[in-house]
């Protein structure tokens, strides 16, 4: 998959080119809907010619090479776009990028001196890279999972007597024959089967703990063996761990990479909210964020951005306000989001545009001692 990095170093090998970039969402769950990007496309075509109506004969012949040069791309391509989200980039009548996204976008043309960058950042949110634990009675398998599929990378077992056990352990089974009949031979057994899979869980945290640990880990398994695992991991300190239910201890690997997606996208939600709650928090109680177009712009034009913030309506409705932020952000090393879901609707609720900033660009300058005694 695409990421931000690459497509910005296209933008900087284009930006004196005119481009077409053309972001499309590729969703069709009803399959009369499968072809619904090519009529996306003839609306986007059409709504940039209207609006070159009056540019240069040069600039609209250009644009219309672009065109032809993407439709016969994109002319032998049948049925769904078999991705969310899908972005095409064209410069000087050639195809320069072809690329599925991992997450929807929503339907954007742009025609500019190099391309489109902000309404890339929409499709960011399913973006990302787990470990999963799948646990039962017997084993625990590791597993690994990113954009190339799902990898069983470890399996820790369960040894019901470990060779390096103490003499005492070794005297107390010995206590008890397998002629041994009643409660306390079934207690000791029940005691060893739990001392062995404490054993494993312990030896499983660890391995854990070893992994790269900035990835989220997503437990399942048998239901009552995945709090004990995360009770393990905790005390590893293993510090992102997540329950997952859905996932049981015979779970294929199309249901791990299911439930990966839906859990990585639950904590970008989760993000999300913290990020546009804090933000909102600092415009209320200091200046150090800004809520709205026009302060937002005004922190941009004054550097003082630390994060950028947009919601996803923001970025459909007002597309060249939004590449001007995000251009503005990246010149000065400040990070972008582009929320969705719940945030973007809180902060829509404050324009659809904010910050955290470096420094407040809003209050007045103190007076000068010297000015302050002569008053």
């Amino acid at each position: 998959m695409l990421n931000f990095s690459e497509l910005v170093a296209l933008d900087g090998e284009l930006r004196n080119t005119p481009t077409l970039t053309l972001y499309l969402d590729g969703r069709s769950d009803n399959p009369a809907w499968r072809t619904a990007w090519r009529r996306s496309l003839k609306q986007e075509e059409g709504r940039l010619r209207r609006a070159l109506v009056d540019a240069p004969h040069e600039e609209r012949e250009a644009f219309a090479r672009n065109i032809e040069a993407l439709e016969a791309h994109l002319s032998h391509r049948r049925g769904a776009l078999d991705a969310p989200g899908w972005l095409g980039v064209v410069a000087d009548g050639r195809v320069r990028l072809d690329a599925a996204l991992r997450a929807v976008t929503p339907t954007i043309g742009s025609w500019r001196t190099g391309v489109a960058l902000a309404p890339y950042l929409c499709a960011a949110e399913a973006a990302g890279r787990a470990w999963v634990v799948v646990a039962d009675s017997r084993a625990a398998r590791i597993f690994h999972c990113d954009d190339d599929g799902v990898r069983r990378i470890d399996t820790v077992r369960t040894i019901a007597h470990p060779d390096h056990d103490d003499a005492a352990s070794s005297a107390r089974r010995a206590t008890f024959h397998q002629g041994t009949r009643g409660g306390v031979g079934r207690d000791v057994a029940e005691r060893e089967r739990r001392e062995a899979r404490s054993r494993m869980l312990r030896t499983l945290a660890a391995h854990v703990r070893a992994l790269t640990p900035v990835l989220p880990v997503f437990v399942g398994g048998t239901p009552q063996l995945i709090g004990e695992a995360m009770a393990a991991m905790a005390a590893e300190g293993v510090k992102l761990a997540v329950e997952t239910p859905a996932l049981g201890a015979r779970a294929r690997v199309s249901e791990i990479a299911r439930a990966v997606h839906e859990g990585l996208v639950q904590l970008r939600r989760a993000e999300e909210q913290d990020l546009v709650a804090e933000l909102l928090r600092r415009f209320a109680d200091d200046d150090l964020a800004a809520a709205g177009a026009a302060t937002t712009g005004r922190a941009l034009d004054d550097r003082a951005v630390h994060t950028l913030v947009l919601s996803t309506s923001f970025v459909a409705l007002q597309p060249d306000v939004a590449e001007i932020f995000v251009r503005s952000a990246i010149a000065q090393d400040a990070k972008v989001d582009v929320v969705s879901g719940d945030a973007a609707r809180t902060l829509e609720e404050s324009g659809g545009a904010g910050a955290l900033l470096r420094f407040s660009p809003f209050r007045s300058a103190p007076e000068p001692e010297a000015a302050l005694a002569t008053v």
